[in-house]
């Protein structure tokens, strides 16, 4: 008999984890988790803004920087400005890849994908 509760048990927390699937699908594609408990989220960095802004989000998220691109500012200005929009250190934020490119991946550690979709979507102007 032990078998076969712990066979419903296991069928019920699959569909359980079935159905939270698509609640993961309404995040946009810029944003994804990456575990333990990091998240990544792929930018397009336009420095020389007058406002560090997030204007789109949607296959990836358009940031306007404050910073010319010289020096590397264009690759500290989108992590402060992240950091600060997270609410997160800014130790906790890095480039995974892309430093000599506009085209970004930041990683956000110790951070859930809500919390970073949240908090994006509300500084976000295309809302």
């Amino acid at each position: 008999m032990a078998p076969n509760k712990r066979g419903k048990v296991k069928g019920s927390s699959a569909a359980s984890t079935d159905s939270s699937s698509p609640a993961t699908t309404d995040f946009p594609s810029c944003i994804r988790f990456m575990p333990p408990s990091s998240v990544a989220i792929t930018i397009h960095a336009k420095p020389g803004s007058k406002i560090a802004t997030i204007t789109d989000f949607n296959d990836e998220a358009l940031v306007q920087i404050d910073a010319p691109a010289k020096d590397g500012e264009a690759n500290a200005a989108p992590l402060d400005y992240i950091s600060s929009v997270i609410g997160v250190k800014r130790r906790q934020v890095s480039i995974g890849s892309g430093s000599k490119s506009r085209d970004k991946v930041v990683v956000v550690e110790e951070v859930t994908l809500q919390h970073v979709y949240d908090a994006l979507q509300k500084v976000s102007k295309c809302h």
